[in-house]
């Protein structure tokens, strides 16, 4: 068995990396997979913002992110908006923020702590060059069971104070981000539905 390691995106990844959304996330809008014109632009913008999971040549996991403003990220918005249509086209080199755009671990894969090793290196980021932290809107896989009996806001705080378990948010959680607020009209998926979190994580090399 090959050992999983992690490496700056390339581009003899993109069209591995275009096949692993299709896999990652099939019950999302088509309209809102990266494609591979979108992957070419993140790294062209900001290569050092994007990772792959390998193992051996195979992409088992990808984390895309660019560089924004606290006015940008820290205030509602949605993903087509945020994103530039996908092409990162925010990008700003001076940005205070990480804007955790996109991670996805292929399927095979999960429960190996691939995704925890992704938000290691976003943060590993952020600390090299300074930034104040990442910001990210976060889909919530748990809450349609729950849609018929609460609003998102509350199912939110209570997977925030450990008394719901929610397979995104919760690993979330673990990872020191907090939740900030709610980001209604996001993204859509015709399973989750189309809110998202607003989940923010600081660098506490910056704090005080």
């Amino acid at each position: 068995m090959n050992e999983i390691i992690i490496a700056n995106t390339r581009p003899e990844h993109i069209a591995a990396l275009a096949e692993h959304q299709r896999i990652c996330f099939p019950t999302l809008d088509p309209e809102a997979w990266l494609k591979e014109e979108h992957f070419r632009s993140h790294v062209r913008l900001f290569p050092e913002g994007q990772h792959v999971d390998l193992d051996g040549e195979r992409v088992v996991g990808q984390s895309s992110t660019f560089r924004c403003r606290g006015d940008q990220a820290l205030v509602p918005h949605n993903f087509y908006d945020i994103l530039g249509h996908g092409f990162f086209t925010n990008h700003d080199p001076q940005g205070e923020w990480l804007y955790g755009a996109d991670m996805s671990v292929h399927p095979d894969y999960r429960g190996r702590r691939i995704a925890t090793r992704l938000y290691s290196a976003r943060k590993d980021l952020i600390r090299r060059l300074g930034m104040r932290g990442m910001v990210a809107g976060g889909q919530m896989p748990g809450y349609p069971r729950y849609r018929a009996t609460m609003s998102v806001e509350e199912y939110a705080g209570r997977v925030a104070r450990s008394e719901l378990i929610d397979p995104t948010l919760t690993p979330q959680l673990r990872n020191g981000f907090v939740v900030r607020g709610i980001l209604h009209d996001y993204l859509h998926d015709a399973e989750l539905g189309d809110e998202a979190t607003l989940i923010v994580w600081e660098n506490p090399d910056m704090k005080g």
